[in-house]
């Protein structure tokens, strides 16, 4: 008997890793139907090698599990239950400046992004505070948008069966990752190229799972920087810790046998001397990365009816904890947008532009945001930028008064 595939929803969400979900979970709430693709965009370029995503932990945001539960309501304690930690927020942190007002607890929330997912996943479907259908098809991508240079009426869908089909939606959020084809999509709709700001270099990212020791169950999250090399220890659920280095060479971390000596040599030996009599539950596992980009789509005359969010609209590092941050800030940036009904004409745009005003928060931080802190980075280029503006701006106003 052939499967029946939808024709139309009112949001069509493009991936199923935390933005997704959480994306799917304030339309939902929002009281519309949400079809969510969760095998998001076709392979990336890293599956294509043969290579897996890497499985590091994730620290999940300053706000603890009050921020998890505004989004998605119930999962904070589910995560809870099911073994994700919880550790205090380091004083003085700079995270601690990219929440306007201060809401409850001041934590990090820490497990693996398998439990994330599948606790989102579950509260996403069954929520009881729901009013509409959320449902979730693993397999399913999008493999291109639908509609013009004024609209994005939906995507052409592949689904787990082989099979391809137009699925319309009055709004499509993407949020496929890194690998987003999002751009390119637009411009085959006739949109005007996206302007992309990038900054870093392409590397690689190894992360190897460890068995707690005996007596260090209480280690907190612990991150080194040591110029383009970095490492960060995360406690997960099951009595494990997740550790991931950065490098600019797969050499550096890719072997087995030197993982723990090669975070013993980085310039703070802390990670290295906590796993150095650790035992391995689990393979290094090595993923490309990435210079790090920004897409404006706030920047370009729409289309409307899309709305990029997560690692789709801007990476950071995997160890960098403005990533969780930038994504709900998304999500609630969508969620006010949806007030005025997921089918106003400038929903979707008031979405994006508040979206990438919350990016450039994050992105402007001249600090380092690795993962429970770390050494401080230099200042980047951001105030010079910021100073070069305002001199042209009154260069401007002198020359209009001197008329």
């Amino acid at each position: 008997m052939a499967t029946t595939h939808p024709k139309h929803v009112e949001a069509l969400i493009i991936g199923g890793g935390y933005a997704g979900l959480l994306a799917a979970s304030v339309v939902a709430l929002a009281g519309y139907d949400v079809l969510v693709l969760a095998g998001g965009q076709p392979a990336a370029h890293a599956r294509e090698a043969g290579l897996e995503p890497a499985r590091h932990g994730e620290v999940l945001h300053v706000g603890g599990m009050w921020d998890i539960n505004d989004l998605a309501y119930g999962s904070g304690a589910m995560l809870q239950r099911r073994g994700a930690l919880t550790f205090p927020f380091p004083a003085g942190d700079h995270l601690s400046r990219t929440r306007p007002r201060a809401w409850g607890t001041r934590e990090l929330v820490t497990c693996s992004r398998d439990l994330l997912t599948s606790v989102l996943r579950e509260v996403v479907v069954a929520n009881p505070a729901r009013e509409r259908d959320t449902v979730i098809l693993d397999g399913a991508q999008a493999v291109g948008l639908i509609g013009d240079e004024s609209a994005v009426l939906g995507a052409r869908v592949r689904f787990g069966d082989g099979t391809e089909q137009d699925v319309t939606a009055q709004l499509v959020v993407d949020a496929s990752g890194a690998d987003a084809s999002t751009a390119g999509w637009l411009r085959d709709l006739g949109v005007a190229a996206v302007p992309v700001i990038s900054r870093g270099t392409a590397g690689f990212s190894a992360s190897r799972l460890y068995e707690v020791p005996e007596g260090q169950a209480d280690t907190p999250v612990t991150a080194v920087v040591d110029g383009a090399r970095s490492a960060v220890l995360v406690p997960v659920e099951d009595g494990l810790w997740a550790v991931t280095q950065t490098a600019p060479d797969r050499a550096q971390i890719s072997d087995a046998d030197t993982f723990a000596d090669t975070a013993l040599a980085l310039s703070d030996p802390a990670v290295g001397r906590f796993i150095a009599g650790a035992k391995p539950a689990g393979d290094v596992v090595v993923t490309p990365t990435s210079a790090l980009r920004w897409y404006r789509y706030e920047q370009i005359r729409g289309p409307r009816g899309i709305v990029v969010i997560g690692d789709a609209l801007a990476t950071f590092s995997p160890l960098d904890a403005r990533g969780p941050l930038a994504t709900e800030a998304a999500a609630r940036a969508l969620r006010e947008a949806l007030q005025r009904g997921i089918g106003h004409p400038t929903a979707s745009r008031r979405a994006q532009q508040a979206i990438s005003e919350e990016i450039a928060h994050l992105w402007a931080d001249p600090q380092t945001g690795l993962m429970g802190g770390g050494r401080h980075q230099p200042a980047g280029p951001g105030l010079s930028a910021r100073l070069s503006r305002v001199r042209a701006a009154a260069g401007r106003v002198l020359k209009s008064r001197a008329r």
